[in-house]
């Protein structure tokens, strides 16, 4: 635990760094029994009914598990990869469908936004000089700054990650922005894990910036964060957290909401039932 507060702590400063420094201050198994999974069935409209059009399907949605649990090999994304999340849960969940690659690879191959680092210069109240960033990448278009140097780098959002990830399975990426948690939970009760967006504290956060960047201004948080989703419980949601390459790590599941929906309620996955798993 003192090891992951360390590098929540070290992601946060290290952010701080890099608007401070170039010198200013830029703050960076649980084992169930897994139930059968479940997605949807279909029943004609006649064995439902005894009547009705036989080809006519209705559509039943099953009652979702009150728990469930994935085994997937947990991966750190230190000490090589200290801003690489992302990729870091994308290689776990390639893993988990049986397509295992390298974090390394993965993180070479990943989009890039190339911009670069712009900092704006103001005298605060006591006279110090204060650098914030004023121009950079956008991370919905690739990885903003470097994700091998700690305090110099952000990360990189759903949207280039999910064609990312149809480049390496083609067809089978599935981007699950924007659904509501419940369509999350159920994918990962097919057996496969989800990766989101939330913090390093897996809290809701007020320590925002925004820069400019190409496409328009870009609101981000130091504490940006991304998980591997593998199972959940009620009141608690199992992660494979590569900040401290722990599996199956629980978290408690109201905040961690919170923190997802502040970025976006972003989260993709590979398809159920398209090869593979």
């Amino acid at each position: 635990m003192a090891r992951q507060r360390a590098r929540a702590r070290g992601r946060f400063w290290g952010f701080l760094l890099l608007l401070a420094a170039i010198a200013g201050v830029y703050a960076e198994s649980r084992h169930f029994m897994a139930a059968p999974a479940v997605t949807h069935s279909t029943l004609s409209a006649r064995s439902k009914s005894g009547t009705g059009d036989p080809r006519r399907k209705v559509k039943v949605t099953r009652p979702l598990p009150t728990r469930y649990l994935i085994h997937v090999p947990a991966l750190d994304q230190y000490p090589q990869l200290p801003n690489g999340c992302e990729v870091t849960s994308l290689t776990m969940l390639m893993a988990a469908v049986g397509h295992p690659m390298s974090k390394m690879t993965l993180a070479a191959e990943m989009p890039k936004d190339p911009t670069p680092l712009r900092l704006s210069t103001t005298t605060n109240a006591d006279g110090q000089t204060v650098h914030h960033v004023a121009f950079w990448g956008n991370p919905n278009v690739g990885f903003v700054g470097s994700v091998y140097r700690a305090g110099y780098g952000y990360g990189i959002y759903h949207g280039p990650m999910v064609r990312f990830l149809n480049r390496l399975l083609p067809g089978r990426a599935e981007d699950l922005t924007g659904s509501a948690f419940s369509v999350v939970l159920r994918h990962v009760a097919t057996g496969i894990p989800v990766e989101v967006w939330t913090t390093t504290t897996f809290h809701p956060t007020t320590d925002w910036v925004t820069w400019q960047s190409p496409e328009g201004p870009v609101r981000a948080t130091p504490l940006e964060h991304a998980v591997l989703i593998v199972g959940y419980a009620p009141g608690v949601l199992y992660i494979n957290n590569p900040l401290n390459g722990q599996a199956a790590e629980p978290v408690a599941e109201a905040p961690f909401l919170q923190s997802w929906r502040q970025l976006g309620k972003q989260a993709i996955t590979v398809r159920a039932g398209s090869g593979g798993r």
